[in-house]
């Protein structure tokens, strides 16, 4: 495309978009939150990795937060994630297994995973690509997305409700935001029945929850082994709610960003999760069964090929945890699917969750120190 050829597409959908943003509604405060009558959605996390094989993918993590009060139930419309650069090239969510957290609606079917009780926050994480092989890329984003509400019917039935355009302007690497509680311009008649959810983390560094998982992350060792770095991370769940809770990691979700933006997996061989089962589209497993609760500790080995890049010494870990609930017969079904970000986690030895905040702390203040 011709450089001004790419600039005045650039300004066209950066008019456009504002234009959206300004009927969708933004938060007060924030602006990386979109709001509507029923929910917000805050853009958490933005990354951009190099091109590798000719893709340049973009990873987006959003927060969403039901204002209302009644159960909300939201999944992606298929084929509207998208992401622009300040070229005018799209990138675009190429395979669905790289959407975790929300399900997708689609013409004749639609995923009814992704729930949210008043006042609950929960996170949906997407990976955007674009074939770049010999092509000058750019370096800001605007990014777009539809969501549709999925109304439930007695009978275990399901109809789609409204749909929601939302768009966020000028991305850049890094972009991100604190996650804003339910606003309190939801409906008055709501109030009642929505509370802002409580922080059950209670500030605690690369700590993440949903519904009634909460996960801490307990543990980060680094190893090399041939021509791999391997970083180990151990995560503590817990059980929050009021009946036993079944999960499985999903196979292929795990994945992690250095510094540099290269990219470390979770592969799928038996041995790189330990502690809990790897549920693929055949089988899952009720072995990692919590208790109202009871807490567990899994291990989670992310690695990467260094060839000539350095290994990375700061990751963001993300992972997806299938919920499950036990039938007659011993038939699991799936309930919910959780995806769970951890922050900047350091990858320079095994810590504990104050020694990870105090080493992000103290690597902080040394970058102030030798700034110019």
């Amino acid at each position: 495309m011709h450089p001004l050829s790419a600039r005045l597409l650039s300004a066209a959908l950066a008019l456009t978009a504002s234009f959206a943003a300004t009927a969708q509604g933004m938060c007060p405060g924030e602006p990386l939150c979109r709001q509507t009558a029923s929910f917000t959605a805050t853009v958490t996390d933005f990354r951009v990795s190099p091109s590798t094989q000719g893709n340049r993918p973009v990873d987006v993590t959003l927060r969403f937060t039901n204002r209302s009060g009644q159960p909300l139930i939201l999944g992606q419309v298929a084929g509207t994630a998208a992401a622009y650069d300040d070229r005018g090239h799209r990138y675009t969510l190429q395979n669905t297994r790289l959407l975790t957290g929300m399900g997708l609606v689609e013409r004749n079917r639609f995923d009814p995973k992704f729930r949210l009780g008043p006042g609950e926050s929960a996170d949906a994480r997407m990976t955007l690509n674009f074939y770049a092989k010999n092509v000058v890329v750019g370096t800001r984003f605007d990014l777009e997305m539809s969501v549709r509400e999925i109304e439930p019917l007695p009978g275990q039935q399901y109809r789609l409700g409204r749909e929601h355009a939302l768009s966020w302007q000028s991305l850049g690497q890094g972009a991100a935001a604190v996650p804003m509680p339910a606003s309190p311009a939801a409906p008055k008649a709501a109030e009642p029945h929505a509370p802002p959810a409580s922080d059950a983390c209670q500030g605690l560094a690369h700590c993440a929850t949903s519904g009634p998982v909460l996960a801490r992350l307990v543990g980060a060792t680094p190893s090399t082994r041939g021509n791999y770095h391997h970083v180990t991370l151990r995560i503590a769940f817990q059980n929050q709610g009021a009946t036993p809770l079944i999960l499985n990691y999903k196979q292929n979700t795990g994945q992690a960003i250095d510094e540099r933006g290269e990219r470390y997996a979770v592969d799928t061989y038996r041995e790189a999760v330990q502690g809990m089962p790897m549920a693929t589209r055949q089988r899952a497993s009720s072995q990692f069964t919590l208790a109202p609760g009871e807490s567990r500790t899994a291990a989670f080995d992310f690695r990467r090929f260094t060839g000539k890049v350095p290994a990375g010494s700061v990751l963001t870990p993300s992972i997806a945890v299938e919920q499950y609930e036990l039938l007659p017969a011993n038939q699991l079904q799936l309930v919910r699917e959780h995806a769970l970000s951890f922050g900047s986690v350091p990858a320079g030895g095994s810590l504990q969750p104050q020694q990870l905040g105090d080493a992000l702390r103290n690597l902080g203040e040394a970058l102030k120190r030798v700034r110019p």
